[in-house]
């Protein structure tokens, strides 16, 4: 047999490299916040002849002004300037934070893009909020050579870019600080000393965002096809994973005595105490605070439409942790065993999801479904509703994008739901439930 003579030195630094591009391919999905390479300053991307162009150009590849947009429109570059008002100040206080909250890591985790000291080039600025690296990634590695003449995405990607196209990957990271993760945990104590109610739905966020890119022939030859029922999924999927995360961990799911309170509908608590609404077919039992299941009830529908063999085990594992949260002989092991369960196929219904077209047809039968579901009581409370009407309106965007008809009925049912969500407090489940029977006899829903 022929052998080959290798040199060790030349072998090792094989080796070196091939191990490097491992890392970073394996750790290519990881969040920017936990990241391992250094951030080096929004202030890099901002060149006329980068991304800081005052107007979109048409002869290259990227519009060059994603850095103007996001300086004038994204409310992101506000996040760190919100921490200096008084009900940040008040919020800091009220949890007897030892630093002002424009200082202090709790706040900064998702109001600013904050590595760690060690990881800060000597250009960075935490008041400049979410800024570029936030989102795409501490740009360390791939700063120069996304510019170079064979660039290709893929590489960008195994330098640290952060994939902000793949669908699932950008509803991880919208998540991760719209409603916390085991990196950045909002707790119901946050809530308590002022935090403003919390709620995502990625694809309706990321068009408010505004976006700093266009779809195009171009993007399309780079990233493959952009998939917009396919972000709304994997957003409602990424909302329930850090849900039942939450649930599912010791570490997280009490606070002392009491369960943490974040993993309940807000409403079932801070409600008037003349509000008498309460029905049998509800799902619970009176007094008892229901798991926020606004994001689950999506997934349900996700599954109908892209797992079907995993609804029968879906619909059980949830109407368990329903009975488990509300049943008086319950206790916490018992409610994490069944979120652990519960988690466990929410990630086999991703996976499939991952790998489903969310063409028309799918769109069409996942917006039916969540009508259908009207009726039921699923929808009980605000959460429920307010996430209806989200994802309604971006299923509904998603298929009117791919020229193909909206269901009967959900334009104006969309205009008068609105107008039943404008405030909170006020909101009247009963008036919610009969205008989505309406739709739902307009609709034909499944």
């Amino acid at each position: 047999m022929r052998q080959c003579a290798l040199n060790p030195k030349t072998l090792w630094q094989g080796l070196i490299s091939l191990s490097a591009l491992l890392c970073s391919v394996a750790g290519a999905q990881v969040l920017p916040n936990q990241s391992p390479h250094k951030t080096v300053g929004t202030v890099n991307c901002a060149s006329s002849t980068c991304h800081g162009s005052i107007a979109e150009r048409s002869s290259t590849s990227v519009l060059q002004n994603e850095y103007t947009t996001w300086l004038r429109q994204d409310p992101h570059t506000q996040a760190y300037a919100v921490l200096n008002n008084a009900q940040s100040k008040r919020i800091a206080k009220n949890l007897n934070l030892p630093q002002p909250a424009n200082q202090s890591k709790v706040c900064l985790d998702c109001h600013s893009h904050n590595p760690a000291p060690s990881l800060r080039g000597e250009r960075f600025d935490a008041s400049e909020g979410v800024g570029c690296e936030a989102c795409h990634g501490p740009a360390e590695k791939w700063i120069k050579t996304h510019v170079e003449p064979n660039a290709t995405h893929a590489r960008n990607v195994a330098n640290g870019l952060y994939p902000t196209d793949n669908p699932k990957a950008v509803a991880t990271l919208c998540a991760s600080c719209h409603v916390g993760d085991a990196s950045r945990p909002i707790t119901h104590q946050i809530m308590g000393a002022g935090h403003p109610r919390i709620s995502l739905e990625v694809d309706t966020f990321m068009a408010l965002e505004p976006p700093h890119w266009r779809i195009d022939a171009d993007w399309t030859k780079r990233k493959g096809a952009y998939d917009e029922g396919k972000i709304w999924a994997m957003g409602q999927i990424a909302n329930s994973l850090n849900l039942l995360d939450l649930i599912s961990n010791p570490q997280r799911n009490t606070q002392g005595i009491m369960p943490e309170l974040m993993m309940f509908d807000c409403h079932a608590c801070h409600t008037s105490m003349h509000k008498t609404d309460w029905t049998p077919g509800m799902g619970s039992k009176p007094g008892m605070a229901r798991i926020n299941d606004s994001s689950l009830l999506m997934v349900r529908a996700v599954s109908q439409a892209a797992a079907p063999a995993l609804q029968a085990r879906f619909d059980t594992q949830l109407t368990a942790l329903h009975a488990i949260s509300t049943s008086p002989s319950g206790n916490m092991a018992q409610l994490a065993r069944a979120a652990a369960d519960l988690k466990s196929t929410i990630s086999m219904i991703q996976t499939q999801a991952a790998a489903t077209s969310f063409n028309a047809p799918v769109v069409q039968r996942i917006l039916k479904t969540v009508i259908a579901q009207a009726g039921q009581n699923s929808y009980t409370d605000y959460a429920d509703a307010e996430q209806v009407y989200m994802s309604m309106s971006s299923l509904s965007n998603s298929l009117a994008r791919q020229g193909s008809a909206v269901p009967t009925g959900v334009n104006q049912s969309l205009g008068t739901m609105l107008k039943l969500l404008a405030h909170d407090d006020q909101y009247d489940r009963q008036a919610f439930e009969t205008e989505m029977l309406k739709l739902k006899n307009a609709a034909g829903a499944l």
